[in-house]
Parts: C-alpha cells; sequence; structure tokens
C-alpha cells in the first residue's frame, strides 16, 4: 500500500468489493444493472428526464432550462437525488461498520427496492405522461409536476443507493447506473488484447461488456413493451428484493461488527 492509498478500513466502507461479502458478486451486479437499465428507460419515456445517466442529465439541465424550465428542473431533481443517494450510504458505513458487510449490504438492498416501490406508488397515483400529459406542457409547481420531482428525486436517489452498495467485484468496477465507461473501457481493451495478445486485456474486456450489455437488455425489455411505469417499477423491485434474499455471504465469519 503507497502512501497516497487509504486505510485497508477506509477502503472497506468507501470502495466495497462485493467479492469479499457475497457468493457470485459479478452475476449479482449483472442483473442489478439490468434494472438500472430499465428504470432509466422508462423514467426517461415517463419524464422525459434520466434518473441513472446522469450524464444525460446535465445535458437536458441547460438545453430545456429557457424554453421548459420544468423539465430542467426535473433533470436537476435527478442529480440532486442521485448524489444523496450516494452521500446517503457512504454517511452510514461511515457510522458504523456493519453496513459494509454482508447483512448491511443486503439491508442497503431492501432500502433501495422499499424507495424504487414508493416511486411507483407516486408515478402511477399523481403522473404518468405516457397516458395523460407530456413533460413539455407540465406547469411548474403543479400537483402533476411535483409528482414527478419526488418520483425522480427519489428513484434517482434508490439508484444512487444500488450503485454505492458495491463499487467493485472482484478486480472490476461495477457499473449498476451507468453503462458509458465500461463500454468504452470494454473496446479499448477489446482492440488492445487483438493486437497484443495479452490475456489480462482478454479478461477485462469481456468481464466489463458484460455491464452495458445487461443494461441495454434491460432497456430493451422497457423500450418492446408497452407496461407501465407502476409495473416496471414492480418487477424492478421485485428483482432487487430477490438479489438481496438469495445473496449469500462468501465468509460468515469476516462479517464486521459495531
Amino acid at each position: 500500500m503507497s502512501a497516497q492509498d487509504p486505510p485497508p478500513e477506509v477502503a472497506r466502507r468507501v470502495d466495497p468489493n462485493a467479492e469479499r461479502v457475497l457468493r457470485r458478486p459479478f452475476f449479482m451486479i449483472l442483473v442489478l444493472a439490468a434494472v438500472g437499465g430499465a428504470l432509466d428507460a422508462d423514467d426517461y419515456l415517463t419524464y422525459g428526464v434520466f434518473t441513472a445517466n446522469q450524464a444525460g442529465n446535465m445535458v437536458l439541465l441547460w438545453i430545456k432550462i429557457l424554453d421548459e424550465p420544468g423539465q430542467a428542473l426535473l433533470s436537476l431533481s435527478s442529480l440532486v437525488g442521485c448524489a444523496l443517494g450516494i452521500a446517503f450510504v457512504v454517511v452510514l458505513r461511515s457510522l458504523k461498520r456493519w453496513p459494509a458487510g454482508e447483512r448491511g449490504s443486503r439491508t442497503l438492498l431492501f432500502v433501495a427496492a422499499g424507495i424504487l416501490a414508493v416511486t411507483s406508488l407516486i408515478g402511477g397515483r399523481l403522473f404518468d405522461p405516457r397516458v395523460e400529459v407530456a413533460t413539455s406542457n407540465l406547469e411548474l409547481g403543479s400537483t402533476p409536476w411535483w409528482g414527478a420531482f419526488l418520483s425522480v428525486s427519489m428513484s434517482a436517489f434508490s439508484l444512487g443507493v444500488l450503485a454505492t452498495v458495491f463499487v467493485w467485484a472482484g478486480t472490476q468496477k461495477t457499473a449498476v447506473i451507468a453503462a458509458t465507461g465500461p463500454y468504452l473501457d470494454a473496446a479499448r481493451y477489446a482492440t488492445a488484447s487483438a493486437i497484443y495478445k495479452t490475456p489480462e486485456y482478454r479478461a477485462k474486456w469481456r468481464a466489463l461488456i458484460a455491464f452495458p450489455i445487461a443494461w441495454t437488455l434491460g432497456a430493451m425489455f422497457v423500450g418492446l413493451t408497452s407496461l407501465d411505469r407502476p409495473f416496471i417499477t414492480l418487477i424492478a423491485v421485485l428483482t432487487v428484493v430477490a438479489v438481496a434474499v438469495f445473496a449469500r455471504a462468501s465468509d460468515p465469519q469476516s462479517e464486521p461488527q459495531d
């Protein structure tokens, strides 16, 4: 460990590695990546903003701010909500040791699923523009707008939590709510593997390409079906809950205690 590296206990809390606490961590995180892609596509169809692709929201914020301020502020609410979800996990783990272990990580998955369930209720009862009204016509401060605001920010919060429950899966960085980085890295390593015939590069691109594939499969499911937001969110909630329920500790003896 270099002088610049954080202590192992700090790294465990800030950059948690799924491999250290769960069996089959890579597969589980790929399932969550598919959930992230599905929810992002559904939220975009419903609200006109992203709840996982925050780079896209940074663009939408400024191209909509003058002509459609209501929708622009929904992009901002997603940015803030996602950041708060990430901060929530980091702060919680800084206060207690157990949220960084298997039991705490499973609890955080249940928390994310619960918040998603609430967003489904809000979206289903107060606002569904695919049926009722376009987001471009939303009146800032109206009841439908506040419904969208709450649903978007809470959905982004829950995805921020999902993204921070695990940051690594073995030697690979996870990508529960963003597929662009792994896609670019996979293309880079695939090219390097073809040129240099290096086994390490071959292993890296094969692992990394799995995340954008899982992501796009989730988005494809939403784009090619006519299911409404509450039903899609329910599927996402049940999937996250299933991941948490069936997760098994890799070494129960290593579970941190307060």
